[in-house]
């Protein structure tokens, strides 16, 4: 009895018009049409139009469907209900609301299941989590998705994208809780924050009132960063086990954490051989107001081996110990403060113009025997044959 009066079902509230037919096999078909309204549960289901096969508990819906439930709302152009399976099957251009979460998912096809909450969704999902106060919102694409309304959880498979503001993140797998703002992506994450870009076996986003926060890559991971200069752009390269970007809450990259095998490359495009490396087991780069680098700080048996270049000459300046912290000005290296068990050299280089010098005061300087000959005078040469 208990189970009895818990069971759910589709209810006929109103109808204009209703016709009832019997089928070859006996079946009552129901035709109904005008203002056509269904009641299960907390749930009204509209239509213009609409099919009922009593005994099998089947109603086909069209024509302006609309499901109305507590704060969500689903409409499509064609809708199924089937009374074993508790389901909805939407199609041609089924579109999910929850105000509640501010959730709006779209598509071609979807499949509701009217007790757990449970919607699929194929054909070109599109899932956005929007908000009032916010400026964009999350926009997730992907070839099929599913979404909890029990758990507050999106799963989007293949082909997965998901812009907000200036991030756009590839994978093959994403899951996202807009509840708390998490987003995990999976199978060959990509991140891409303008012109720069990280990767990884594992990405994680973390979005705060509708803001990304912070952005957590682990395994294999490799961060890519671009300053662009006025006369050249640097090209930095961080690697890790791991690595996190945090974020201001103007929406620029305020600073870079890796751990583990950490390996920093720092090169100017068009000059590739002067490139400064650091090496440690932490590193820390923060950057300024204007997403120029102004320090990097390496700890835990740290070493740099950086390009240093003066008025009168260059040279490498390779050194190591427990700490190794990097100023920059102008995005340059100006500043290297080493801490603990320092050690290291300084070696000078030749510049490009002292050896383009060299090599023409060589040929200068040393002509052949003919040229030697020819310049000989004729008393001197009369002398010499005598």
């Amino acid at each position: 009895m208990i189970s009895f009066a818990k069971s759910v079902d589709l209810i006929l509230k109103s109808a204009d018009s209703n016709i009832n037919t019997m089928s070859k096999d006996g079946e009552v078909v129901s035709m109904l049409n005008g203002n056509v309204v269904f009641l299960y549960d907390d749930a009204t289901i509209k239509s213009q139009y609409a099919k009922w096969w009593k005994s099998k508990g089947v109603v086909s819906f069209s024509d302006h469907v609309n499901v109305v439930r507590t704060k969500q709302t689903m409409t499509s152009d064609k809708m199924d209900y089937d009374k074993n399976k508790k389901q909805l099957i939407a199609e041609g251009h089924m579109v999910f609301n929850d105000f509640k979460e501010h959730v709006r998912i779209a598509g071609n096809r979807g499949i509701y299941n009217m007790d757990t909450k449970f919607l699929v969704v194929e054909g070109k999902p599109h899932f956005e989590f929007f908000d009032s106060t916010a400026h964009d919102t999350v926009d997730i694409t992907g070839v099929k998705m599913t979404y909890s309304d029990s758990l507050k959880k999106a799963v989007v498979q293949q082909a997965v994208r998901i812009k907000k503001g200036k991030l756009v993140t590839h994978s093959d797998m994403a899951i996202y809780f807009p509840d708390s703002g998490k987003a995990h992506l999976r199978e060959v994450p990509q991140i891409a924050f303008e012109t720069d870009s990280l990767f990884g076996d594992s990405v994680d986003l973390l979005f705060t009132k509708n803001k990304l926060q912070k952005v957590k890559v682990r395994g294999s991971s490799h961060g890519l960063y671009r300053d662009f200069g006025t006369k050249d752009t640097t090209l930095t390269q961080l690697f890790g086990d791991s690595l996190s970007m945090f974020m201001s809450d103007s929406g620029r990259i305020d600073s870079l954490y890796a751990t583990g095998n950490v390996k920093s490359k720092y090169a100017p495009i068009q000059k590739p051989k002067q490139t400064n490396e650091a090496y440690g087991k932490y590193m820390m780069v923060s950057f300024n107001k204007k997403n120029q680098i102004e320090r990097v700080r390496v700890w835990g048996n740290a070493q740099s081996i950086y390009n240093v270049e003066e008025k009168d000459g260059r040279g490498m300046n390779d050194a190591s110990g427990d700490s190794i912290r990097v100023s920059f000005a102008n995005g340059k290296a100006a500043n290297v403060r080493m801490s603990g068990s320092v050690r290291g050299y300084y070696a000078p280089l030749p510049s490009e113009a002292k050896k383009d010098q060299k090599q023409t005061g060589d040929i200068i300087e040393k002509p052949s025997a003919d040229s030697l000959s020819k310049k000989t005078s004729p008393d001197k040469a009369k002398e010499e044959k005598k």
